[in-house]
């Protein structure tokens, strides 16, 4: 058995447990959550993304911008259960992978413990799936595009013993369904183990930085696209009745372990991201309402002159809590 079913299986066996631990009747109180009514736009430039232009050139070697732009409703549901509620159950996406651009939908269940610490484990089926180029070098045709499944489990020990220290360790694998790389060293089937750790230091009552550090190890079928990914990443939040604004930049170092047969090199990558969400609560008579913005930056910077790429996103919503 693989570590992904045996990951799926021990997942679906803590939520299964928890849920039959429910006997009794739910009551409104037990649950809450938020409804966000969402709209998206991206610009890339990178040669991967599949919203721009399929023809490379044989000249330029490089593709054209692409604009992406997408209206979707989102949002989380949690059910919290126990006789002190210390249990809850959870479906929908996160405002802490929003907050840094990541859209993911996710279930899971989360434990606070007696010591403080809460412990959470989760499935996500959609952090991995999407669509790349069934041959991104590409250069004498245009390039056609192909499906990537896949899907990750995380598990997350969060203000360890009081000490606002927080794990965040997950496994994340990713199947691409036709994969005409014209080499074996280029197959991008893969499997991820990432580990991160964070440390909150609190600037006052209302504010504060959360500094983490990571760790991944991509381990891809292909050897020119297997590697390891320090990052370094800070976060400044403050949070009022009427407001709320984080600010998160963070820096990230790839080296890869085998020379990519096409550029006769291996590949070295230095990535920034710089992103700020804001989120305004005080509507007037529209209780539990709230308007978020978000916008950031991605950048990639790599020694093989096809890799390095820049992305913008802006997003804003209309959300409603209860």
């Amino acid at each position: 058995m693989n570590a992904t079913k045996m990951s799926l299986i021990a997942l679906t066996a803590i939520l299964t447990a928890s849920v039959t631990a429910t006997v009794h009747a739910v009551e409104w109180d037990q649950l809450s959550g938020e409804i966000l009514f969402a709209t998206l736009y991206t610009h890339s430039d990178s040669n991967l993304y599949t919203e721009g232009n399929p023809n490379l050139g044989k000249k330029s070697n490089r593709g054209d911008y692409g604009d992406k732009a997408i209206f979707t409703p989102l949002g989380n549901l949690n059910f919290d259960f126990g006789a002190d509620r210390t249990h809850r159950l959870y479906v929908g996406t996160s405002r802490d992978d929003l907050s840094v651009g990541t859209l993911a939908f996710e279930f899971g269940y989360q434990k606070q413990l007696d010591s403080g610490t809460t412990v959470d484990v989760a499935y996500l089926p959609t952090v991995i799936p999407g669509e790349v180029w069934t041959n991104p070098y590409e250069i004498d045709e245009s390039r056609t595009k192909t499906d990537v499944d896949g899907g990750a489990v995380r598990m997350k020990l969060s203000n360890l013993s009081q000490t606002n220290i927080s794990l965040d360790m997950a496994y994340a694998y990713a199947d691409v369904e036709e994969d005409n790389v014209p080499s074996q060293l280029l197959e991008r089937d893969s499997q991820a183990y990432f580990i991160k750790a964070q440390y909150l230091s609190m600037l006052s009552r209302q504010s504060g930085i959360n500094y983490g550090l990571s760790y991944t190890f991509h381990d891809a079928y292909g050897k020119a696209n297997k590697h390891k990914r320090y990052g370094f990443a800070r976060s400044y939040f403050f949070v009022s009745s009427s407001y709320a604004v984080a600010i998160t930049g963070n820096y990230a170092h790839s080296d890869y372990r085998a020379d990519n047969p096409i550029f006769d090199q291996s590949r070295t990558d230095n990535s920034y991201r710089l992103f700020i969400a804001y989120e305004y609560k005080d509507l007037g008579s529209w209780e539990n309402w709230s308007i978020a913005t978000f916008t950031g930056t991605r950048k990639n910077h790599s020694n093989i002159d096809f890799f390095t790429h820049r992305e913008w996103l802006v997003s804003a919503s209309l959300n409603y809590a209860f």
